[in-house]
This record gives C-alpha cells, sequence and structure tokens, in this order.
C-alpha cells in the first residue's frame, strides 16, 4: 500500500517535469517574452559584506558581474546590542527602537546594507549566531567573556523586539544618527540562522521532543506579525533550517531537518496533528517562504540522503521537502506561503588546498551547476544560493595542520565553497557560476539520440537569445540555438553529435549582451542526472 507522503513526493515530482516541458516550449521560442516564475539568485559572504570593507566596493561589483539577486548577510545580535557581555539589560533600554542601537556591529550592518542597495541589489536579513547574554538563561552565572556566543534558552519576547528593531530599522524610513539619510528599506528577513543546528539554538531536545522547533515555532508565531507591522511590504521566510540531524535525541546533536519541520508543524512523523505541550494550541504558523539550507554532503547532488542520514534534507531529497511542505500547507499547518522553497544556503567544498574535502575544483564548478539545474526543475523554488564568493581560513587551517602535524585539524569557520580562493584566485566555479551549464543524455522515442541542455545566461534578467556549441574537430560549432526566459534560463532538446570525440560530448552556450556582443559559458560534458527523459 503506498503511502500519503509517498503518493505526494509522486505528485511533485509529477509537477517537476511538468515544470521541464513548459519551460522547454519557452526555450524552443515560443514565447520569448513570456512572463517566468522568479528564480532569485542568492549569495552571502559575510566576510566580505561585513568585516571587510577595503574590499566591499569590489565584492559589490562582483555581485553585479555575477547576477546576484539578494546578499544574504548575517545580523549578529551579541554584536549590535549594547552590553552583550553582561547578565543584565542596560537600564531604560528600549529593545525595539531602531535608535538604542549605536554600536560598530550595527554600524556594520548599515554599511552592507547600503552598499547592496546602492549597486540594486537586495538584501536578505538573516538574524544569526548568538543573542547577548542578558537575553539567554546564560546570564545566570554572571558576566560573559568577550568572543564567547550565548544560544541557551534565548528569549523569545526580546529576541522578536530585537527583530522587530531590524524591520524598522530597514523599513525605508529610518535614518541613524549623524546620517543624512534613510537606511534603505530590506525586502527579506529570516527569523533565526539553522535554529535546527546545535551550534546555534540550546536545547535541541527535552524530553524526547525536539524543543528547537517549538522555540522556533514561538519566534515564528510572535515575529512574523510584528515585522509585518513594521515593515508592511517585506518578506518573512520561516525555517532556515539546516539539512541534517538526528531523528532522536543524542548528546550534542541537532534536529534532522525532517523531523524539525514536523514538529515545527505539530504533527508527527506520520502527519497526524498532536497537541502535547506547546503544540496545545496551535494554529496555523504564518509564513512567506520556507528558507532550507540543502548542503549534500560527500555525494553528487542528485543523490538522495542515504544510511545514516534518516530525515536529513539535502539537494537530492528536494522532492521530499517540497511534498513535505505541500501536505502541512493542504492540511492548513503551514500558510500557504510555506510552499515557496527559497534556498538561501548551500555550496560544494573543493579539495584543491585543503585536501580532505571531497571535490576538485572543476567537479565543484559541475556540482554548483546541477544542483541550480535541479532547484530549477521544482517550480515551486523561489531562489537558488551561493555561500560564499572566497574560501575563509583555509590558510590559518593550513599553517595549524603544518604545525601541528594533524592533516584534519582545522581553525573554527573553515570553508572552501567559495568560487573564488582566499587569495581571490578564480576558481572554475566563478564563471560556471556566472553561465552554468548542465547536458543530460536522452534517449527519443525512435532510439535516437538526444541532450537536454539546461543553462543560465547572468546577469540577464530579461529574455535574451543564446546559441548551444559542441565540441567537432577541435573546435566549437553551433548545434542550436533558442531563447531565454526573463530570469536567463534555457532548456531545450538537441539531436546527439554522431561523433562526439574521444573525451565524450563537450558543449557550452553564448548569449548575446546589450551592445551585440556574445559571452561564452564554460564547457561541460554529460552528467548523469536522472529525471525525465
Amino acid at each position: 500500500m503506498i503511502s500519503s507522503r509517498r503518493r505526494d513526493e509522486s505528485r511533485v515530482r509529477a509537477r517537476f517535469v511538468a515544470g521541464l516541458v513548459i519551460v522547454c516550449l519557452l526555450a524552443m521560442g515560443c514565447a520569448p517574452g513570456a512572463v517566468a516564475r522568479p528564480l532569485h539568485t542568492v549569495l552571502q559572504d559575510d566576510g566580505l559584506s561585513l568585516f571587510a570593507p577595503g574590499w566591499l566596493p569590489q565584492f559589490i561589483a562582483k555581485l553585479r558581474w555575477l547576477g546576484v539577486d539578494e546578499l544574504r548577510i548575517s545580523a549578529e545580535w551579541k554584536i549590535e546590542a549594547p552590553a552583550p557581555d553582561s547578565p543584565h539589560v542596560p537600564r531604560g533600554f528600549r529593545f525595539s527602537d531602531p535608535s538604542e542601537y549605536r554600536s560598530a556591529g550595527m554600524k556594520l550592518l548599515d554599511r552592507a546594507v547600503r552598499a547592496a542597495a546602492g549597486a540594486g541589489i537586495g538584501v536578505i536579513i538573516d538574524p544569526a549566531f548568538s543573542a547577548p547574554l542578558w537575553a539567554t538563561s546564560a546570564r545566570l552565572r554572571g558576566p560573559g567573556r568577550p568572543g564567547s556566543l550565548y544560544r541557551n534558552d534565548i528569549d523569545v519576547g526580546q529576541l522578536v523586539a530585537w527583530e522587530t528593531m531590524l524591520a524598522r530599522r530597514y523599513s525605508g524610513k529610518f535614518t541613524p544618527a549623524g546620517e543624512r539619510t534613510p537606511l534603505p528599506h530590506v525586502g527579506t528577513f529570516t527569523l533565526w540562522n539553522e535554529p535546527n543546528g546545535f551550534d546555534f539554538v540550546r536545547p535541541q531536545w527535552v524530553g524526547g521532543v525536539a524543543a528547537s522547533a517549538d522555540w522556533t515555532r514561538a519566534v515564528t508565531e510572535r515575529a512574523y506579525p510584528a515585522i509585518k507591522r513594521a515593515s508592511p511590504g517585506a518578506l518573512v521566510l520561516i525555517g532556515n533550517t539546516s539539512d541534517a540531524g538526528s531523528n532522536v535525541p543524542a548528546h550534542g546533536a541537532g534536529v534532522s531537518a525532517e523531523a524539525f519541520i514536523e514538529r515545527l508543524a505539530c504533527v508527527d512523523a506520520s502527519l497526524r496533528p498532536v497537541s502535547d505541550g506547546s503544540c496545545a494550541h496551535f494554529h496555523t504558523l504564518p509564513a512567506d517562504g520556507y528558507a532550507h539550507h540543502p548542503y549534500e554532503r560527500d555525494a553528487p547532488p542528485w543523490v538522495p540522503s542515504g544510511s545514516g542520514q534518516d530525515g536529513w534534507l539535502q539537494m537530492g531529497d528536494l522532492p521530499q521537502l517540497q511534498a513535505l511542505l505541500d501536505r502541512l500547507v493542504t492540511m492548513h499547518r503551514l500558510a500557504p506561503g510555506a510552499a515557496n522553497l527559497w534556498l538561501t544556503e548551500q555550496g560544494y567544498e573543493s579539495n584543491n588546498e585543503l585536501r580532505n574535502r571531497p571535490w576538485t575544483e572543476a567537479q565543484q564548478a559541475q556540482m554548483n551547476a546541477a544542483s541550480e539545474y535541479l532547484t530549477w526543475r521544482d517550480p515551486q523554488a523561489r531562489s537558488f544560493s551561493q555561500f560564499l564568493l572566497r574560501d575563509t581560513l583555509v590558510y590559518e587551517t593550513l599553517a595549524l595542520r603544518a604545525s601541528t602535524g594533524h592533516d584534519q585539524a582545522q581553525r573554527l569557520g573553515t570553508w572552501s565553497t567559495g568560487l573564488m580562493r582566499e587569495d581571490m584566485r578564480a576558481k572554475p566555479a566563478l564563471a560556471m557560476f556566472r553561465s552554468p551549464v548542465v547536458v543530460r543524455a536522452l534517449a527519443s522515442a525512435t532510439g535516437s539520440s538526444l541532450l537536454e541542455v539546461w543553462g543560465r545566461a547572468r546577469p540577464a534578467r530579461v529574455p535574451v537569445p543564446i546559441r548551444i556549441q559542441v565540441r567537432m574537430g577541435g573546435r566549437f560549432v553551433n548545434l542550436g540555438a533558442a531563447t531565454t526566459d526573463a530570469n536567463g534560463i534555457f532548456d531545450t532538446e538537441l539531436a546527439a553529435p554522431v561523433s562526439p570525440g574521444p573525451s565524450g560530448v563537450s558543449v557550452r552556450f553564448q548569449w548575446l549582451v546589450p551592445g551585440g556582443t556574445w559571452q561564452t559559458s564554460p564547457a561541460t560534458g554529460t552528467t548523469p542526472i536522472p529525471g525525465p527523459s
């Protein structure tokens, strides 16, 4: 007997196929001016957006060249609040008043928001990492120390007041003291980064219950309407979940994404409503979208989670995630907006410098392109994301390994998901992110070979003509032509070349930019992504 959840996943996969057919028709020239559903491009790199003022102009210029629509920026409450290491709330402090926040950390965020807005790039504000000591249970132990992170029993009321302050600050109407113009309007807010992660919210489990989901529900119920009152046009994305975790309580472990979403919506693993504890007075949870971070740890993005990954929701599990959100919306556990899936953080770690990472730089580029293609196959996906423009702390980690002799040692915060190395040398992923191309081998009804060619021409935001080329006889020749949608995306099927050469098919595309010049994507071979043929 087929379970209801399995049927939901089948329906979602059917919609993926329907989406492919529709966009294929657009790409083949049926309606060049047709309206495409937006698929936003999101990038996050706090090191460059917040903490490297000398690099900020070059960073923003690179985002424009890459066609980034939104810059996701962390808002760390601790570095923005007054007296963050004190156990006592400052006397007379008005929690939701933007004029009360005058710290250096607050000014860093203001500067980044102004820089992005000035370049026409939207912003997603992402509350993250640590509360001030006075807003957590750690205050009971007395004064804290600079550099400490406080994430135990974060006070919901005080957190909501701070997030209300952020919405007021970036409503387009607030001018900080000493400045002449209002801060820009920010269009999108999340509520807390990866609340199902042990490193960001504690406790994760209490008495066998996913307490972090109960805490997040309480924050969502209060913060969503507060942000809407402060900035009516802003989007509020709920969830913001990590891909991984545990389905059962485990020391030092977070809650799996699937178990977290179920508890957030007050249902059990069979999606039956529950009314225990904080679910006793449940009502539909408001949302304009659901944010998720579908990192794929050690497998290609089309591979679903496997053994030892129960409840994980990685890139290969997008149909399962979408089916779960759809079902919870149908059950009125989540508001309709929650079916809009925003992927706001993901990436693949390269191993050319950190040898214990899973992918070469060439593979990293291919994994990123395949991930965006899979995201596009979900017609309800609203964004694709990239975590980091450049790698972080790689050279400190290499120095640590050299000095200790431990080849697995690393500095906290080391990531090699960037499109560039830490010294700003471009990886293959940089060009591939700007113009990703994916090729799948298909079999036609007549038995002849076909290629599905999918790509995206950034930073195009209107339909543009493209030409698809294949390498033959040592040079690239035109194989076909198409027109993108308004996202710069095309998807088409073409007859495969009879003699692709000893290395197999190599395909690229070119797109026409204003001024009449053609830009060229990287070339790629076929990728074994399963799907409709």
